[in-house]
């Protein structure tokens, strides 16, 4: 498994532009299936409607936890992610979605909103996640340091567990600005 940290940003209508669409379009072919975790919906346009709202809020749900408008603050609420399998290796929806989860809780921030995208455009079982920083309980930013180690050491670590089953090995973290070249999968069976 490969585990790509993106760079922050500030915009999930722009985070959801591009992980919810084709390259350069405006129809969403290459995506297979998205999942929602902490949001009240599972349509991902109304959850990166949330998410921005829950960020805009952040002052309002620091005060009702009773937490000082100090502290860590940022315009960069957006965090995204990808993991990506080898291509001779299809896991499951329900593997990928494990994966997902797993990965919120080791960067400490599997109580944050995310919505999870999965691609069938490249030839490797990949999905995006799309997370918000601001904890929709207390309005706190997620710390962020050490994540891209975190992240790389437990996809190692995914990867170990599952080698006696017959599982691929050799997860690694993909540097920043890495290219894959891409090349098309068959339709994928829509979630049920």
């Amino acid at each position: 498994m490969i585990a790509r940290l993106a760079a922050r940003g500030t915009s999930f209508k722009g985070a959801g532009a591009y992980y919810l669409h084709d390259k350069d379009a405006s129809t969403a072919e290459r995506v297979a299936w998205t999942e929602t975790i902490n949001l009240g919906t599972q349509d991902p346009g109304r959850a990166l409607k949330v998410m921005a709202g829950t960020a805009l809020d952040q002052a309002a749900l620091k005060a009702a936890a009773g937490i000082k408008a100090s502290g860590r603050s940022s315009d960069q609420v957006v965090q995204t992610y990808s993991l990506s399998w080898h291509p001779d290796e299809r896991p499951s929806q329900a593997t990928m979605l494990q994966a997902a989860r797993e990965s919120l809780v080791v960067l400490g921030i599997a109580d944050r909103q995310a919505l999870i995208v999965c691609h069938r455009d490249q030839r490797h079982p990949h999905l995006h996640l799309i997370v918000n920083r601001v904890s929709p309980a207390d309005g706190r930013l997620n710390a962020t340091g050490r994540q891209q180690l975190k992240l790389s050491r437990w996809a190692e670590d995914w990867e170990r567990a599952r080698a006696g089953s017959g599982a691929r090995s050799g997860s690694r973290a993909m540097p920043s600005g890495s290219k894959v070249t891409p090349s098309r999968i068959g339709p994928a069976s829509p979630a049920p």
